[in-house]
């Protein structure tokens, strides 16, 4: 039996299992759904959300027009384009497609502009929580670190050969993200893409990645947008700079920053920039079965979890 560990986020932790008896949930996954996440704030200095968008702290956007949903689906009942749990802080707030703008502490706009039809609202929660999403997301990026490479990578090129449908690479944002790097993907006969990226070598685990990065062949076509996700699961920060990119970005624990555009869904702790969100959600759903564990288990096989990652990365260090 394989363990999959949610590290140290539940009081009665959550553990995935392969093989077990257990509960299943049928529901999309949080970056299936929404084209923005983040758990704190989002200081907003342009730009746009095209989807949906959760945000767990503040939208601070003071001096700006803040938009959301403008590639959202116009359909007979409002969605909620936008949650905010904590205060809207801007000029204005524009929510496009007929939705909703929710939130759950102050409104400090002079201007909230519902448009496209007559159904989106306005609406006041104060019981809105992140803590929800903020379990899903450690989870997930628990998961996908957790899976075992069947891909290589060398001299830009990330190339899979397997017949698996999830093509997994394991790199180090050092060895990808330098400056003018130009990366290509042939992802053979795989329909989903997991690459795990640590912060191995940057100090304090805070990713800067350099200038003229590109995301070429493999990387560009639509159809690669939502089956992509670049999983950095021990970043602390993340400075995208200009790169544009291509997939979902998973960074659950990092404050980010920069980049071009975003084409994928986008997780992270935090974001401040000016920058677009195209609305393209991740397709893949994992396993969402689930076990209650002791208390000794979970720190068992915590531990056991962390000594594999640090085997791993010591594996991958000799390699080079």
């Amino acid at each position: 039996m394989v363990f999959f560990v949610i590290l140290g986020l539940f009081p009665s932790a959550l553990v995935y299992a392969e093989g077990s008896s257990t509960t299943s949930t049928s529901q999309n996954s949080a970056i299936g759904t929404y084209n923005l996440i983040l758990l704190e704030d989002y200081n907003f200095q342009g730009g746009d959300v095209q989807g949906q968008a959760f945000i767990g702290g503040d939208l601070n956007a003071q001096g700006h027009y803040a938009e959301f949903g403008s590639r959202l689906e116009n359909t007979d009942t409002a969605i909620d384009a936008v949650t905010i749990v904590g205060d809207v802080n801007a000029n204005g707030v524009r929510v496009l497609r007929d939705n909703n703008l929710v939130y759950g502490g102050a409104l400090n706009a002079s201007v909230v502009e519902l448009n496209d039809g007559n159904d989106g609202q306005l609406i006041n929660n104060p019981s809105l929580s992140i803590s929800d999403m903020a379990s899903e997301l450690h989870a997930d990026t628990a998961y996908y670190a957790s899976l075992t490479s069947n891909g290589t990578y060398s001299n830009g090129v990330f190339n899979y050969a397997g017949s698996d449908s999830v093509a997994v690479f394991d790199i180090s944002a050092l060895d990808i993200f330098s400056q003018n790097s130009n990366l290509s993907l042939n992802w053979g006969a795989a329909e989903t893409v997991i690459i795990n990226v640590s912060a191995e070598g940057f100090a304090n685990n805070n990713i800067a990645i350099g200038g003229g990065v590109n995301l070429n062949n493999g990387f560009t076509q639509q159809s690669g947008f939502s089956n992509i996700l670049w999983n950095f699961y021990d970043a602390q920060t993340i400075n995208f700079n200009g790169v544009a990119m291509k997939g979902s970005v998973l960074a659950p624990f990092a404050d980010t920053s920069g980049g071009a555009s975003f084409d994928g869904a986008f997780a992270a702790n935090s974001y401040t920039g000016a920058r677009e969100f195209h609305n393209f959600v991740f397709n893949y759903e994992r396993p969402r079965d689930v076990v209650e564990v002791s208390e000794p288990s979970v720190a068992f096989i915590t531990a056991f979890l962390m000594f594999s990652l640090l085997a791993r990365r010591r594996s991958r260090a000799e390699q080079r």
